[in-house]
């Protein structure tokens, strides 16, 4: 395999170290080259078969794996650490799914094509790990389409090539397009299908996204300068769809070229691969490179492998990004009988310059598979043999590229060497990703948040990876004690979204101001609430002390209450509301009667000035009620109450004291009483 260093090398004072003991001329944007730590590998898992990188992360597939059933396949994820890389996760296939037949990563967000059996599994990163977030399966395709045996993932957008996949013409290959939905969902936004299609096109066997709406589809199939010439197509688009704006090739192809096997976008670049090309030599290979410059794409000189190399498989694989540009020649032999691969890194200075050149270990097929992320290099050799026959291996070089602090070395070996801190493994070291804005440090720390919230440098007790100090100070979230402390991460006993420290200043959500919430109170029983209002019996009313609330005596029969007010009729009776006429009657409760209805009888009649009449002689008038006989409500029980009765029925007297004509209770002044009248309810 590539020489391994014991450490990581800081460009500006191992220059001279790496040229003595590395065979490879490195120049001065390399600084490492070491061996992906792949471990657990066994005969036939062709480790490398796809590989990605974003940011700290390295993501290599390995088709071959049985670990889920045969050729289910697998994807190991490894994290950046001081001085190397370490496994973070495995995600495995199904059966016969071939599993990471491509990997395309994106930030937090990474797909896994399975093109065995047709689907693909999108995985998102958050600070506690991956999730699978949906798996997408293309429904109008059919069995060995190839769906998902290319990808290309930026900003949202997925690229999907179905290289056979079948139309009017037969097996000419499509590319679907899909894109995440602000609610994190997957739907497919478009299907491309060459307009001239014919059989065999190959078209969709490679595909290459960029942040700027342009995809780059590569056709290998193509005869459009004999067969097998192959073609690469532009499309630039978006939700409101896509269309084709460019054609590369024609002028540039010859039969059997299989140009489009590979293609980068980024920007202003375009490059695809030829690896079949005989312009360098018998099938040596060739990538063709085009600049754009004022909209036009500009033709570069070819790139090809060292003279007189003969099938090499030059440019079978292609990465690009910003000025660094990789190519894959997996079948180079360099020096060997059999193939040991290559990897070749370029540097755009008014072309593309070689910057170096790193060969495989014999029958290695280094170069197979090849991805490029802010500086750093991964080249897969699936069919390496080190570890078990034909197991596979990775190799990372570390080529920086940026230099945002423009100190003169570029940013990713910085990180490597650990002169800057990229604690959120995003590729930028964090000072420089602060001061643009690019990463948040709400608390001033020169430490992202993301970084300091997870290592618990600072309090985040919600998890939501912004200090506690901050969302409460900018009203990110609520903190009702403006304690700096979430709401959502404070006591809640109740479950209503309020902290009990708020709820208790409450008078409604605690009532006897006990510093406990009422509710919870009567939930675990420390407190009663014997009528299951919700309201602590404490605090409900006891007007006659006798240490139960009124609604609960009235309920279980221990007082009366008559009037069904679910207050004891105890109370009501010291109420003047409720008795006006202060007697043992609460007023809707009192028994009622007209005054002068003295028999008995419906109405007030001659009968009943007689019957009072004759009372003078021992006559009974209306038992229990002996206020309905006081006519004239003077507090006498005479002969005048019979003489007031005639008055008013037969020569216009005064009609007698209410209550009169109809049913009322006694009034205040009453001289007797009246239990019953028979007239009235």
């Amino acid at each position: 395999m590539l020489s391994k260093f014991s450490r990581i090398l800081r460009i500006s004072a191992a220059v001279l170290c790496l040229l003595a003991s590395n065979p490879f001329a490195m120049v001065s944007g390399q600084c490492v080259e070491d061996e992906l730590p792949v471990f657990g590998i066994n005969p036939g898992d062709r480790v490398g078969r796809s590989v990605a990188v974003t940011g700290g992360r390295v993501f290599v597939g390995a088709i071959g794996d049985d670990g889920g059933g045969l050729t289910s396949g697998s994807v190991r994820s490894f994290k950046r650490t001081a001085s190397s890389y370490q496994l973070e996760h495995v995600f495995n296939g199904q059966t016969g799914a071939e599993y990471g037949s491509a990997i395309a990563a994106d930030e937090n967000w990474l797909a896994i094509g399975a093109a065995g059996q047709g689907y693909i599994e999108m995985w998102k990163r958050d600070r506690f790990g991956w999730s699978l977030q949906t798996t997408i399966v293309d429904f109008s395709g059919h069995d060995g389409d190839g769906f998902g045996s290319s990808l290309s993932l930026c900003k949202g957008v997925l690229a999907v090539g179905s290289p056979t996949y079948m139309t009017d013409v037969g097996d000419s290959g499509c590319v679907t397009i899909w894109r995440r939905t602000q609610m994190g969902a997957w739907v497919q936004e478009e299907r491309l299908i060459v307009s001239d299609r014919v059989e065999g096109d190959d078209f969709g066997t490679a595909v290459s996204i960029d942040p700027f709406g342009q995809l780059l589809v590569g056709a290998p199939g193509r005869d459009v300068n004999g067969i097998d010439s192959g073609i690469a197509l532009l499309y630039s688009g978006g939700p409101d769809g896509w269309a084709e704006s460019q054609r590369f090739g024609s002028s540039v192809v010859n039969p059997g070229d299989r140009f489009g096997t590979s293609v980068s976008l980024r920007t202003s670049h375009a490059v695809i691969g030829s690896p079949y090309s005989n312009f360098a030599g018998p099938l040596a290979g060739k990538v063709v490179s085009y600049r754009r410059s004022a909209g036009i794409w500009i033709l570069l000189p070819f790139l090809t492998p060292p003279a007189g190399s003969v099938g090499t498989g030059y440019g079978a694989t292609l990465a690009i990004e910003d000025d660094l540009l990789v190519v894959g020649a997996p079948m180079d032999t360099g020096n060997e009988a059999v193939p040991t691969g290559s990897v070749n890194i370029y540097r755009y200075e008014n072309g593309w310059q070689l910057e170096s050149s790193h060969q495989g270990t014999p029958g290695s097929f280094l170069g197979t598979a090849v991805a490029l992320d802010k500086g750093v290099v991964i080249a897969g050799a699936p069919l390496d043999s080190a570890s078990a026959p034909l197991g596979g291996a990775v190799s990372f070089i570390v080529s920086g590229d940026d230099d945002c602090d423009s100190n003169g070395e570029f940013d990713s070996c910085e990180i490597f060497s650990g002169a800057s801190q990229d604690c959120d493994l995003d590729g930028i070291p964090d000072q420089c990703a602060i001061s643009a804005g690019l990463v948040a440090d709400c608390d001033g720390d020169l430490i992202p948040d993301s970084c300091s919230t997870i290592s618990g440098g600072v309090a985040d007790c919600d998890a939501d990876g912004v200090p506690d100090s901050c969302s409460t100070a900018l009203g990110l979230v609520s903190d009702c004690d403006e304690n700096q402390v979430p709401d959502v991460c404070q006591e809640d006993c109740n479950q209503n979204g309020e902290p009990d420290v708020c709820d208790v200043l409450n008078l409604d959500a605690d009532c006897d101001q006990n510093g406990s919430v009422d509710e919870c109170e009567i939930a675990v029983g420390s407190i009663s609430d014997c009528d299951g209002n919700g309201l602590p019996d404490v605090c409900e009313p006891d007007c006659d002390d006798d240490g139960l609330p009124d609604v609960c005596a009235v309920l279980s029969g221990i007082v009366e209450d008559c009037n069904g007010n679910l207050n004891p009729d105890e109370c009501d009776l010291d109420n003047l509301e409720l008795n006006v006429n202060g007697n043992e009657y609460v007023d809707e409760c009192e028994p009622t009667f007209v005054r002068g209805d003295a028999d008995g009888e419906q109405g007030v009649r001659l009968a009943d000035a007689i019957l009072l009449l004759s009372r003078v002689f021992g006559e009974d008038s209306i038992p229990n009620c002996d206020e309905a006989a006081d006519v004239n409500a003077d507090g006498f029980l005479d002969i005048t109450d019979g003489i007031y009765l005639l008055l008013y029925e037969f020569a216009n007297g005064a009609a007698p004291p209410a209550p009169f004509p109809d049913c009322g209770i006694a009034p205040l002044d009453a001289a007797f009483p009246c239990s019953e009248h028979p007239t009235c309810p």
